[in-house]
């Protein structure tokens, strides 16, 4: 049954001082039928400055009472990845619809009991897998189904991200946390995991891999206070694998070397070519598209404008594919069949880099469920 068409959803944002301000409040500003009405922070004055900041009418230190409130329809987590499990639950027991930032959780049990309590709530979900939401990468996908590079062979990309999760050894003390695996944010859950999410979205599901993961940084200089950590977290991953057509898969993250990222999706008719147009991470870049045909003939390919959905008006940056992200929620939560990446997707992620971890620790290649 579809849903009544509101005007503009009531968009509660927990956390605006980092990446919720950063790329979702906006994100939301540049679709009309979006309104951020409050936001949450770990002190009333951090709170309340931030909603001045962005022109927001209330501010809150309780995601519980800001989520109770009648004008909130969506409440989005934005905050660090520790605290997504108490606060995502906070926002479904007061029975709203949830946008969490990836990754999801800590761990895959974290994310398989969100996705099993939000399902029981009724409500709407989706993770910040927001490379699904890029008009280029869902043109990509069209492409390679409608055989335009013909049986896709296999797939290779190298990642380069000499600031991510260290620069050259060094962190501020905001990102110390991605140094430690237990917080389940780092190197193989950001920077491989939203690629590799998008290779399965464009060409097919993995079915098997193998890997190494290794921490090439393990003592980490800490900008602001000078003293040392030590990191387990990996800053380096290296992926090989099959798809479900029998594509074969080489990926590699490399916390070094000059920023950027090539995505070649090789078919037996020529290749697809992904690069970067706006020098951001993958999941954050606009992309530029080149066609290459075995003869050595290459095109730019523009993506067109159907696949803008409702954004047209955004620059490019953090917010880009947020705000596709977000166009296609509004159109789930007016009760359209459209393709979203939902907590069902972020368990399917969060089991693969339990693969992924499973084969590097092993050395023996892991099924992928």
């Amino acid at each position: 049954m579809a849903m009544e068409k509101k005007t503009a959803w009531g968009a509660g944002i927990v956390g605006a001082g980092g990446w919720g301000g950063l790329a979702h409040i906006p994100a939301l500003a540049a679709l009309e039928n979006y309104e951020v009405k409050a936001v949450t922070g770990t002190r009333a004055e951090s709170a309340s400055a931030a909603a001045e900041l962005h022109g927001i009418c209330s501010s809150y230190t309780s995601t519980s009472e800001m989520a109770k409130q009648d004008g909130i329809d969506v409440v989005v987590v934005t905050v660090k990845v520790p605290e997504h499990d108490r606060l995502i639950r906070e926002a479904l027991d007061a029975g709203k619809h949830v946008y969490s930032e990836w990754p999801l959780a800590r761990t895959t049990a974290e994310a398989e009991a969100l996705l099993e309590l939000a399902e029981e709530r009724g409500v709407k979900h989706v993770a910040g897998l927001q490379a699904r939401a890029n008009p280029t990468v869902r043109y990509i996908r069209d492409l390679v189904a409608e055989g335009a590079v013909g049986r896709i062979l296999a797939v290779n990309t190298l990642v380069t991200l000499p600031v991510f999760p260290t620069s050259n050894g060094t962190v501020d003390q905001a990102h110390v946390y991605l140094l430690d695996e237990a917080n389940g944010a780092d190197q193989l859950t950001i920077g491989a995991a939203h690629v590799l999410d998008a290779i399965e979205y464009m060409v097919a599901p993995f079915v098997e891999v193998s890997g190494k993961l290794d921490t090439q940084y393990t003592e980490v200089h800490v900008l602001e206070t000078g003293e040392t950590v030590a990191a387990n977290a990996a800053d380096h991953v290296l992926v090989n694998g099959k798809l479900a057509q029998d594509t074969l898969v080489s990926a590699q993250f490399v916390n070094g070397g000059a920023p950027g990222f090539t995505l070649r999706i090789i078919g037996t008719g020529g290749e697809l070519v992904i690069s970067p147009r706006d020098q951001l991470m993958f999941q954050m870049d606009r992309l530029t598209l080149q066609l290459a045909r075995p003869s050595g003939e290459a095109e730019i390919l523009e993506t067109p404008d159907v696949y803008a959905s409702q954004v047209h008006q955004l620059s490019p940056g953090p917010g880009y594919n947020v705000a596709h992200l977000y166009a296609r929620l509004s159109q789930r939560l007016e009760g359209e069949e459209v393709e979203l990446p939902d907590f069902t997707q972020a368990v399917r992620v969060h089991r693969l880099m339990d693969a992924i971890r499973k084969a590097s620790a092993s050395g023996v290649r892991q099924e992928v469920r």
